[in-house]
């Protein structure tokens, strides 16, 4: 498949890297825990996919709120979107590394304030530079555009919904299933460790396989195995809001609409409060 509804190979993007109607954006982002955090707009500056710009997911953010990078307000990302010179009409390519760590929550954040065409590039860098296709140096940058943004239906949940959505919703968490079991450390000082009472382990890891995307029918049944009743509403999580986006991703490719994201995730919920509870089992 070479342009689903959520992906393009790297063919695709290859043969339409010049499309005035393509915008293509880097979204590298650092993993929490990682001392220094790497420089991925170093990176970007050594060598990207040609023509891409680079957005960190904070700098598209609301980070005035005491947690990372929180969702804007409509006109905080039309403004952010329109002086990178995005428009919400043209068709959007994100990519990471590979791994679906960061590029879906940019694809979240889009859709979410209706840009009407947006995708992630299958396998994501690494598998660019593996096939040996051209990459550029340097800071691409795009004339300044205009993206409408409103926000489609509600797409965030505050932890006072999550805590009146226990043992009513399904809630899934993708976080390592140590960190979820607090048998591994949160790699964000004085945070508490486990989960939110009744909520499922869905690592975002199991969305991919070798680098890519699984096809529907596997990601069904990963969804299925782990738990997830994929006729029934679902909440994401994960330590920050950036890899609960992953699973939204991967529900919404595969037509699950009732989703919304719990944009505070751990690093709210496992904070010391005890107005929240917390299961370890």
């Amino acid at each position: 498949m070479t342009f689903s509804t959520h992906t393009v190979s790297t063919d695709w993007l290859a043969k339409n890297l010049n499309s005035p109607d393509v915008v293509i954006i880097d979204c590298r982002k650092s993993k929490p825990g990682i001392t220094p955090p790497v420089d991925f707009h170093g990176k970007y500056l050594e060598a990207h996919i040609p023509n891409a710009i680079y957005v960190e997911v904070d700098s598209i953010s609301d980070c005035t709120t005491g947690l990372p990078h929180m969702m804007p307000t409509a006109e905080e990302f039309a403004a952010s979107m329109s002086r990178l010179g995005v428009a919400d009409t043209q068709t959007v390519v994100l990519y990471d590394e590979g791994d679906l760590f960061s590029a879906p929550r940019v694809w979240w954040m889009l859709t979410s304030f209706g840009a009407k065409s947006v995708r992630v590039l299958d396998g994501g860098l690494n598998a660019w530079i593996a096939e040996g296709k051209p990459t550029q140096c340097g800071e691409h940058t795009r004339v300044p555009s205009t993206f409408n943004a409103k926000l489609v239906r509600p797409v965030v949940v505050s932890a006072e919904q999550v805590k009146d959505a226990l043992g009513k919703v399904q809630i899934i968490d993708a976080r390592s299933l140590a960190r979820f079991k607090a048998e591994a450390p949160e790699p964000r000082p004085g945070l508490h460790g486990g989960h939110i009472p009744g909520s499922l382990s869905v690592p975002f890891t199991e969305l991919t396989q070798n680098g890519h995307l699984k096809s529907p029918p596997e990601l069904k049944a990963t969804f299925e195995k782990l738990g997830v009743d994929l006729d029934k509403p679902v909440i994401t999580s994960c330590g920050s809001g950036v890899t609960a986006a992953a699973l939204a991703f991967g529900l919404d490719s595969l037509g699950v609409k009732n989703v919304q994201l719990y944009d505070g995730s751990w690093a709210e919920w496992g904070d010391v409060n005890e107005d929240f509870p917390i299961e370890t089992h």
